[in-house]
């Protein structure tokens, strides 16, 4: 009896340690593409086997709705079927619609079967103590925008892209409008460059709308536009797509969904300019899919627009008026620390100053604005290898001035705006009056990103000479970056200027700017500078 247990025993002790079947989820990446195939990083050595299924996924960094903290989240590319099997790589093969999809880096998922211990059962959970803290409550704006966003995580990006889409076209005014919109964009630029334009691409839904187009509108005026959906169970949102005529790029404007049948929007005053202005609808469908609905990006819907009379160029409109004061201070000499023969620090002060107030005053057509102003230059020194002393003092200078300014936009009909701008200066000195011109060249549009180069000349000041980019990389986040050269103050010798302005939108009328800089006429003469400014729009 007693061998009969000891036998039982032991048979109970050999099945449990006895190995088991555990199915687990390997990960690796694609390295590789090669017309129906790819090659991932997932071999024989972690289980892998002929005829399984990997499934891809492709890492995606978005932000919060609510929070704004930054989420790693994926998106669903699709599946396919090992046909190879080597110790460290897989072949896959891949359906015909995947081949342009998949591409080196994105995540590679698959179920295998390893033999392994079971582990051990997991210790009990301790016993939570009792919450009496009150439940934390939401707001439904919040509880609408969280329940999209569970809804659509782990989704594809066409299911995203119309989720969102469709609560913004209903909640245009909610608190994280803005957020939700910045987000749209990323999803809409990835999902651009996960489908390429292949030939023979049909949408599955029919998203077409009916609208009656004018005819002509006003210059520097919103025009108000109104779309029928034909099948509205089949949109879920839609945009406009607005440019000037003779622009390259149209720009975005949500439409608001009325009654489930109606769509409304504005082309924006900004945009209305002569000759006409372009503009087509894209819709979503509810499976994802967006198309044009309304005319195209190829053959875009065309207003006339007539350039305005004279005296209408000058009736106020909004953002037409621009205020900018701005000081800035430029030390070439900050770590000039050189010493003469007792070890005393010599006296090579090389310091430049100046401050303007300007109001620039837009217009319609070729004479894009004007501008006026008046400023103070202020500086000592100038030359990089003099020593000032008791009887050879620093140069001074110090010139009061006022100025007008002309901006005018060339009439091209195709390509980016090209603006040429030429500013004539007056004023006077310690040396008496003085006179000088400035003049610039700018690629791109003035509020938004663009490329210039310009060089002026001040009697008694010098010359400077300039290349800056000014661009937006985010809403309310004006960036300019600027090299120049410069043989201020007082012709001095010649120096390069490095110089960075960031502003920041805190009112759609107000724009504080900070700027730094670092400028030398040597290695060993240079120094940092910064300024301050502030920019009223109205």
């Amino acid at each position: 009896m007693t061998a009969r247990w000891t036998w039982a025993a032991a048979l109970a002790v050999a099945l449990l340690a006895a190995p088991v079947a555990a199915d687990v989820v390997v990960a690796g990446r694609v390295v590789k593409t090669d017309r129906r195939e790819v090659y991932v990083n997932l071999g024989e050595g972690v289980g892998v086997e002929v005829g399984g299924r990997i499934r891809f996924k492709r890492p995606i960094a978005l932000r919060h709705p609510v929070t704004r903290a930054a989420v790693n989240d994926w998106l669903p590319l699709g599946d396919g079927t090992v046909t190879a099997v080597g110790n460290q790589l897989a072949r896959i093969e891949l359906a015909p619609e995947l081949l342009t999809t998949i591409k080196a880096g994105d995540i590679a998922e698959i179920y295998v079967e390893r033999t392994e211990a079971a582990p051990p059962p997991p210790p009990p959970p301790p016993k939570p103590s009792p919450d009496d803290r009150p439940i934390p409550t939401v707001d439904p704006e919040t509880a609408q925008v969280l329940q999209v966003w569970r809804a659509t995580t782990g989704k594809a990006i066409d299911e995203r892209i119309g989720a969102w889409s469709g609560w913004l076209a209903s909640h245009a005014t909610s608190p994280y409008a803005e957020a939700v919109r910045a987000d749209l964009e990323v999803l809409r630029a990835t999902a651009e460059a996960m489908t390429p334009d292949l030939p023979g691409r049909t949408r599955a839904l029919d998203l077409h709308v009916e609208h009656a187009a004018p005819r002509r509108a006003m210059a520097g005026l919103d025009v108000p536009l109104a779309f029928v959906l034909a099948d509205p169970e089949q949109v879920v949102a839609a945009s406009l797509h607005v440019r000037t005529r003779g622009q390259t790029v149209f720009e975005r404007v949500e439409l608001v969904r009325e009654h489930g049948v109606y769509l409304r929007g504005a082309l924006p005053a900004a945009l209305v300019a002569a000759p006409g202005v372009e503009y087509f609808v894209e819709a979503i469908g509810t499976d994802g899919s967006a198309g044009a609905a309304y005319a195209s990006d190829v053959a875009p819907a065309t207003i006339e627009v007539d350039a305005p009379a004279l005296v209408e160029r000058f009736t106020p409109t909004k953002q037409r008026t621009r205020l900018t004061i701005i000081g800035s201070y430029l030390d070439f000499a900050t770590f000039d620390d050189r010493k003469d023969s007792a070890g005393n620090t010599l006296d090579r002060r090389d310091r430049f100053a100046e401050t303007q107030i300007d109001v620039l005053y837009r217009l319609a057509g070729v004479v894009e604005g004007v501008r006026l102003g008046f400023g103070a230059y202020g500086g000592r020194g100038g030359f990089s290898e003099q020593v000032w002393t008791e009887a050879q003092p620093a140069p001074v200078i110090g010139f009061q001035y006022g100025f007008v300014e002309a901006d005018l936009r060339l009439p091209l009909d195709r390509g980016p705006s090209l603006g040429v701008a030429g500013r004539f200066v007056a004023g006077v000195g310690r040396e008496g009056f003085g006179v000088g011109v400035a003049g610039r060249i700018r690629l791109g549009d003035p509020d938004a990103t663009n490329l210039s180069v310009g060089i002026s000349g001040v009697q008694q000041v010098g010359f400077l000479s300039d290349l800056m980019l000014e661009t937006w990389p985010a809403p309310k986040l004006p960036v300019g970056l600027s090299v120049a050269v410069t043989d201020q103050p007082g012709n001095g010798d010649l120096g390069v200027r490095l110089a960075g302005d960031v502003g920041y939108r805190l009112r759609p009328w107000v724009r504080p700017t900070v700027r730094v800089s670092w400028q030398g006429r040597t290695a060993a003469h240079a120094g940092v500078g910064g300024g301050l400014g502030l920019v009223f729009d109205w």
